[in-house]
């Protein structure tokens, strides 16, 4: 009876546990907000885009990255997940943020040095990375934008370019989606922390009642679709959803204050269902104008590699060994004429050292264990050396002769 009744548990349990958990605003909103962009695409962009096969392709790529998430891949899912949110408190301790990722490593690193009772909590990976991956995923799109107005230009095939974009803009979307989330944007994203004076609530079940069971029971298309803005051009990609981002932050609160008032429960009260049409019409607006802006930018001209660099570049020392610098010069750049630095330099790395035009030779590993050999090896060696030596010895007897 026993082994009966675990038979029939199991048959049960197995679908929940095969299937990914859910997170953003779960598969329902992804799509929701991938297919409204793409159907809201000016007739400009090319063709190909505003294809009922195109918009499909689009929207089922919603999802995609939290399909990334499961337990059958841990280190994707480890690898990725910090590309969903940014808590923006922590974030702003640093400042105003850099544009490049690395950047803001760094910066994190560097103020959780100086702040070494905070560090734990400003790992990266902890604050999240969410403007980022916007940022590089819209600018791999940009760039397949440019290929297919050159390949279309010499009158190549573009399907393959075109798959390429359709999985940029889809990809695009999800981030895009969890950025309208003020839940995704905020150190309060599953339950409030710190001081609560209007007694929110802090069990962590808030996130997922509201962007995934609420909008599963109490929203649908037709809620969204009238509330998306008119087509707004984009200046400056990074700057623009930042400030887009930090929108969302300011509506955290109002999350939590239409929680306490039941507004998640079940099909919710008319004011939840509002505010979250609302926020999934400004995913899905703020979407369609990133695509429009990476087609339009792609036309322009790309920067010359050396323009683009020369001039930002800085110098950089890389030590080859305890205690003697190894200069790059940047690009453009003569190469600092000093017979001290350079002769320090290759005494203890011989090879030739980078300047502009030349070549990089690689250094010896300093504190790479000694190699080490069989018993055979050894033997060869010695006899090989014997057989050198004698060989050596033969050669300068005969020299001696001739010169006799």
């Amino acid at each position: 009876m026993k082994s009966h009744l675990r038979s029939h548990l199991a048959l049960i349990l197995l679908p929940l546990l095969a299937v990914p958990s859910s997170f953003g605003w779960g598969s329902k909103g992804h799509i929701m907000i991938n297919r409204l962009a793409a159907q809201s695409l000016p007739a400009d962009v090319p063709a190909f885009l505003r294809t009922p096969e195109a918009i499909d392709e689009i929207a089922y790529l919603g999802p995609e990255p939290d399909r990334w998430r499961s337990r059958a891949e841990p280190e994707l899912s480890a690898e990725q997940a910090p590309d969903h949110f940014i808590d923006i408190e922590f974030a702003d301790l640093i400042g105003p943020l850099p544009h490049q990722r690395y950047e803001y490593i760094a910066a994190l690193y560097a103020y959780a040095a100086a702040h070494p009772d905070r560090a734990a909590e400003l790992r990266p990976e902890k604050v999240g990375f969410q403007p980022y991956i916007v940022s590089e995923v819209w600018e791999r799109l940009k760039s397949a934008m440019r290929d297919y107005r050159q390949m279309s230009a010499e009158h190549q095939d573009t399907k393959p370019v075109e798959a390429a974009i359709l999985f940029y803009a889809g990809w695009l979307g999800h981030y895009v989606g969890d950025g309208s989330q003020p839940l995704h944007v905020t150190i309060n994203y599953n339950g409030w922390v710190g001081p609560n004076p209007n007694g929110y609530t802090t069990e962590r079940t808030i996130h997922s009642q509201f962007e995934t069971a609420f909008v599963d029971a109490a929203i649908d298309a037709s809620d969204v679709q009238p509330l998306i803005a008119p087509l707004h051009p984009i200046g400056d990609e990074w700057d623009d959803y930042l400030a887009w981002l930090r929108h969302s932050n300011s509506l955290v609160e109002r999350v939590y204050q239409l929680d306490k008032d039941h507004g998640f429960d079940g099909t919710g009260t008319p004011a939840a269902k509002q505010f979250t049409a609302e926020r999934l019409a400004a995913a899905a607006s703020m979407l369609r104008d990133l695509y429009v802006a990476a087609w339009i930018k792609s036309a322009e001209p790309v920067p010359d590699w050396h323009d683009q660099h020369s001039a930002t570049a800085p110098s950089v020392t890389v030590h080859v060994s305890p205690g003697v610098p190894f200069h790059r010069t940047p690009a453009g750049e003569p190469a600092p004429a000093s017979a001290e630095t350079d002769a320090a330099t290759t005494e203890s790395f011989p090879g030739r050292i980078y300047r502009p035009g030349g070549a990089v030779s690689a250094p010896t590993l300093v504190y790479a264990a000694p190699p080490s050999y069989s018993d055979a090896a050894r033997k060869a060696k010695r006899n090989m050396r014997a057989s050198s030596s004698s060989a050596s010895w033969s050669t300068r007897m005969a020299i001696r002769k001739m010169c006799a």
